[in-house]
């Protein structure tokens, strides 16, 4: 496994990141016992970098990795938090540290900013978070996004140690710009000293059939640290592992045939809706619909947010 420096977070990671959002209930649902096994095996093949956040549910999943992994103080957990208070920021964080069962948190991130305007709103939880690692209880601050605004507005901030893009080789789910758009901001932010890891480098799914190509797109732009894949079964782990460490003799993974259900109890209360960052979802008729195109990357952040449990990932 090849390892680099997080920007000039002074954390060495290994270029491929776990996706936990996979192993939780957006998604696989695997039981956390279960889910663990999955990562402990990527660990085990020298995966030291993984990503998750407060909504996949999967702090389990991965406290008990650890739990059994020899060198877990080698391991880098990066999580995110919706929080935009203080109050909330402090519970979140309190949460991740009791979930996992780390008192410090290599990385924390404010989950799927837009724009210099989210940022602000969220300013009091980012302040949580830089006393957080003033006092050694976090490593590295940061964003995640879909946006190219998000990027930019990043970057200009000094505090604000690590970025997690979405990129990938055809720019799907990309907001407020196109995959170029995307890759200028990401080397600018690079270049500022931001750590930068990539999510969604195969849209979701959609990107399969063009596995390899996908994935080597991501590995040659060296402002790129790390990738982060969703990886829901240890043969996915094994092939991933395997490619990173310079296989190319792989076939494609089997294409997995992934939609979004809407179920008839669908009350139309928008929640679902406001919660997409892709514009996949519009309400029409009185309920949730999905909308023309290929915008959905199935992150499952539309199921998490519906009160009456009525759309999923399956």
């Amino acid at each position: 496994m090849k390892y680099t420096e997080l920007g000039q977070t002074g954390l060495t990671v290994s270029r491929l990141c776990f996706g936990a959002l996979t192993i939780g209930p957006l998604q696989r649902n695997l039981a956390p016992a279960e889910g663990s096994e999955v990562l402990l095996r990527a660990l085990e093949l020298g995966v030291n970098f993984v990503d998750t956040a407060e909504m996949y549910d999967t702090y389990e999943h991965i406290r008990l990795a650890l739990e059994r992994f020899p060198h877990r103080e080698e391991v880098v957990v990066a999580t995110k938090s919706y929080a935009y208070t203080r109050e909330g920021m402090l519970k979140s964080l309190e949460r991740a540290q009791q979930g996992l069962g780390q008192e410090v948190v290599p990385i924390f991130l404010l989950h799927e900013q837009e724009s210099s305007h989210t940022l602000r709103g969220h300013w009091p939880a980012l302040e949580v978070l830089l006393e957080a690692k003033a006092a050694g209880l976090v490593k590295a601050v940061g964003i995640s996004t879909h946006y190219v605004q998000a990027v930019m507005a990043a970057t200009a901030i000094p505090e604000i140690d690590v970025i997690s893009p979405l990129i990938n080789i055809t720019g799907i789910g990309i907001q407020g710009g196109s995959r170029e758009d995307m890759l200028a901001a990401i080397v600018k932010a690079a270049q500022a000293g931001k750590g930068i890891y990539a999510m969604k480098p195969l849209g979701g799914g959609h990107l399969l059939a063009q596995w390899a190509q996908a994935l080597d797109y991501l590995l040659a732009i060296p402002v790129i640290h790390s990738v982060a894949v969703g990886m829901k079964s240890i043969a996915e782990v094994e092939h991933n592992v395997a490619f990173f460490q310079g296989r190319r003799d792989l076939p494609a993974p089997e294409p997995a045939t992934r939609k979004l259900h809407i179920d008839a109890w669908c009350t139309g209360c928008g929640k679902c809706v406001a919660a997409c960052p892709n514009g996949a979802l519009e309400l029409r008729d009185g309920q949730a619909a999905i909308t023309m195109g290929e915008q959905c990357v199935y992150c499952g952040y539309c199921g998490a947010s519906c009160p009456e449990f009525a759309i999923k990932v399956i």
